[in-house]
């Protein structure tokens, strides 16, 4: 299901509960690159990755198709870049309940460069 018409973001279910939420983003002079994140939909909502800080609002978008964006109870990424989670700061304060997951060296490099 396309979330955003301008963006061409799109949800689908890809196994039961489990969504991938893509957008495409057209790379100047070069091909597209898909951006993906996946929600576990359940009694505590998982996100793993956000998406770049620009994709925020289309991320949370998506998911609200599915879900209310501030039920997340866990915001997952495997490791510290911008693709990974660069709106982390974004969900967590949309998601006041939500925690970070990740590994250890990634929370440090978080904690040393979130504001």
């Amino acid at each position: 299901m396309i979330t955003n018409r301008a963006s061409l973001t799109n949800i689908h279910e890809i196994a039961s509960g489990i969504y991938r939420i893509n957008t495409p983003v057209a790379i100047p002079n070069g091909p597209v690159f898909n951006f993906n994140q996946y929600l576990i939909a359940d009694e505590e909502p998982l996100v793993f990755h956000t998406g770049p800080r620009k994709l925020f609002s289309l991320v949370a978008e998506a998911i609200g198709k599915i879900l209310s964006v501030n039920s997340l109870r866990y915001i997952a990424f495997s490791h510290y870049e911008a693709d990974e989670c660069g709106s982390l700061n974004e969900f967590l304060a949309v998601a006041p309940n939500s925690v970070p997951v990740c590994s250890k060296i990634a929370a440090m490099v978080w904690h040393a460069l979130s504001p």
